[in-house]
């Protein structure tokens, strides 16, 4: 699969996890902590099932792992932010179908577990930052505010700028805006994408090399 594809592929991935969340940068923090440890444990156990010969159980044994790391998560993020905990609800599981597509399709173990965990951990730190992006940038212009997860509660820091001044940061809060805003997105990376490739590939540029 190529390198562009592929970015197609994490994008569609990481999509389940941005839409339906409620756009506060709080949440992305949360899910993005969830989402790095359970691409590392998934990445670290599947090694341990090769070494151990129990490829038969590969599937079944990945799947309750993260998952149980996810059941486990939440248990911890009810004790020390239970508003958060109730605010995401069933979204807390979100990271765990995401990091479980993507280690499915992408998994290679054949270069051993520290370089596989090193470019695991390469492209789920890139999917984090653009999730973190996308949150803060709704947060600040859908909410005038950004937050941060607290002991037992959010802390909000709130920006002078009021989202009902114009239509469209109160619509950038909602879930129709959130499609929209990660639409716009795509079509700018394809735009720039398609600029360098282009810059790439003139006479020009070949001529230099």
């Amino acid at each position: 699969m190529s390198d562009r594809k592929k970015i197609y592929f994490y994008m569609a991935a990481n999509l389940a996890m941005l839409i339906p969340v409620p756009g506060r940068f709080a949440y992305a923090i949360i899910l993005m902590i969830l989402f790095n440890l359970q691409m590392a444990a998934s990445t670290m156990i599947f090694h341990a099932i090769h070494r151990m010969k129990l490829s038969n159980m590969r599937n079944a044994l990945l799947s309750l792992t993260i998952i149980a790391l996810g059941v486990l998560y939440k248990q911890i993020l009810i004790i020390v932010c239970p508003i958060a905990a109730l605010t995401l609800s069933y979204c807390i599981f979100l990271p765990t179908l995401a990091s479980v597509i993507i280690e499915f399709f992408f998994l290679n173990y054949e270069r051993g577990v520290r370089t596989h965990l090193l470019a695991t951990m390469k492209k789920s730190c890139v999917m984090s930052l653009f999730s973190l992006f996308f949150f803060f940038v709704r947060d600040i212009f859908g909410y005038s505010t950004i937050t941060f997860p607290g002991w037992k509660k959010l802390v909000v820091i709130q920006i002078p700028y009021n989202p009902s001044s114009t239509g469209a940061g109160v619509f950038l809060a909602t879930i129709p805006g959130s499609l929209c805003f990660m639409a716009l997105l795509l079509a700018l990376y394809i735009f720039v994408a398609k600029k360098i490739n282009i810059l790439l590939n003139s006479p020009v540029n070949k001529e230099v090399k």
